[in-house]
């Protein structure tokens, strides 16, 4: 009977081990709070956290919610999503390792190594599941393509990086050699 329990037991544990997204951390000054309800990390000084789908570094990282699921990052950030070919900086940034979602609300510089492009723009959201980004305010993105340099500009742009398209909407400008397109939407097909 109770090699039975047992086996439940860890038939019933193994899919959260499985589907529990690992993190380590480092930093050179690391306070922690182990409060009931308010756990936190708080990593200062080379601050660094990495998951399974992403690398942080930056001035300052807190760590808090459930199974630390929320990651907030606070001073000269770099982020590599090295399995998209993603990296990107800015001056602050929002994780959810949950559902791997990253949003900014600064001005954040991205580049695509897979797709030869820049990205950027003054807010920024990424869902690394589904690869889709989307950038406003001043959004902008440069890529190689066979005719030279694609310069992309609007006041929101939809970057689909597994579909390798753009969504560009509001005051929508394509610039590729001396072609030059504008309308309220375009729609641009990276490959």
């Amino acid at each position: 009977m109770t090699k039975k329990i047992l086996t439940l037991i860890l038939l019933a544990t193994l899919p959260l081990a499985l589907f529990a997204s690992k993190i380590t951390f480092t930093g050179g000054h690391t306070k922690v709070s182990t409060q009931e309800g308010s756990k936190t990390i708080e990593l200062t000084e080379s601050a660094n956290v990495k998951t399974d789908a992403l690398d942080l570094k930056s001035s300052s990282i807190k760590l808090y919610g459930e199974d630390f699921r929320f990651v907030s990052c606070k001073g000269n950030v770099t982020a590599t999503a090295i399995e998209k070919g993603i990296s990107f900086t800015c001056p602050e940034l929002f994780f959810d390792r949950t559902n791997e979602q990253v949003t900014t609300d600064s001005w954040v510089e991205i580049q695509d190594s897979k797709n030869q492009a820049a990205l950027s723009g003054g807010w920024f959201s990424y869902n690394l599941k589904t690869s889709m980004m989307k950038i406003q305010m001043l959004a902008k993105v440069i890529k190689v393509s066979e005719k030279g340099l694609m310069v992309c500009r609007a006041d929101s742009i939809e970057y689909d990086g597994q579909a390798n398209t753009l969504v560009l909407k509001g005051n929508a400008s394509v610039v590729v050699d001396k072609d030059n397109y504008k309308a309220s939407v375009i729609t641009v097909n990276l490959d």
